[in-house]
């Protein structure tokens, strides 16, 4: 399997440099950007499997790059920052970051959720026996591709979004409640704020449109309503 590449976007060059080098030494690819008004040609240019962010960076800030990402890409995306009020966690995450750590942290944690999002996102790459691609009223969504369509033009989710989106796809008519889909999507391991998943859905509405198929179980948790084909 080919190793993944990485992209790192953090100005404090030793703390770069270190990450970089905990990431090789676990397999995987990486590369350094220390400058904000640089990294949208980076990411363009080196294409990787993940950017790990920095909020606070020279020439463009960290959350007007994750805007500019957004755009073109559902590349997994975890957030570094000294920034820690839920306040900056939430706004990270309902602009599309899809992890977020404050600042200082143990990097071996940090590569330990790097490993943790591409499981995920593995983890719904289904055998080609399962049905691949389902189809809900204008809606077309491929498990294999991770792609989600509307009349044909693509809906740029991000990864936490797509698996919280093929989660509930997997049980329709089936009323789940916060904590599953926390513990499914962010793992039973993971420590952090499980009305992060009310941020995820509330995305995902605005990004499908009305006909999302997602109905609120008020005080329990959600429920995918829609016919699939």
């Amino acid at each position: 399997m080919s190793r993944k590449n990485i992209l790192i976007i953090e100005d404090e060059r030793d703390l770069a440099n270190m990450i970089k080098n905990y990431l090789i030494k676990e397999q995987y690819n990486a590369e350094i950007c220390c400058n904000g008004s640089d990294a949208l040609a980076v990411v363009e240019r080196y294409q990787p499997h993940m950017v790990i962010l920095d909020l606070m960076l020279p020439g463009k800030d960290g959350l007007e790059i994750l805007r500019q990402v957004r755009l073109k890409s559902a590349i997994p995306v975890i957030i570094i920052s000294a920034k820690e009020t839920e306040l900056d966690r939430i706004l990270g995450l309902k602009i599309g970051a899809d992890d977020y750590m404050t600042k200082p942290f143990s990097i071996k944690e940090l590569v330990a959720r790097v490993d943790a999002l591409f499981r995920r996102i593995s983890a719904y790459q289904f055998s080609t026996e399962a049905n691949q691609r389902i189809q809900f009223n204008n809606m077309l969504i491929d498990l294999t591709s991770r792609m989600v369509t509307i009349e044909g033009e693509p809906v740029n989710l991000t990864a936490k979004e797509f698996d919280l989106l093929a989660f509930l796809l997997k049980h329709p008519k089936q009323v789940l409640s916060k904590e599953q889909m926390y513990d499914n999507v962010w793992g039973l391991n993971e420590y952090g704020d499980i009305n992060t998943v009310a941020i995820h859905i509330q995305k995902i509405r605005e990004k499908l449109g009305q006909a999302h198929g997602i109905t609120t179980m008020r005080g329990i948790g959600y429920r995918f309503d829609g016919e699939l084909k």
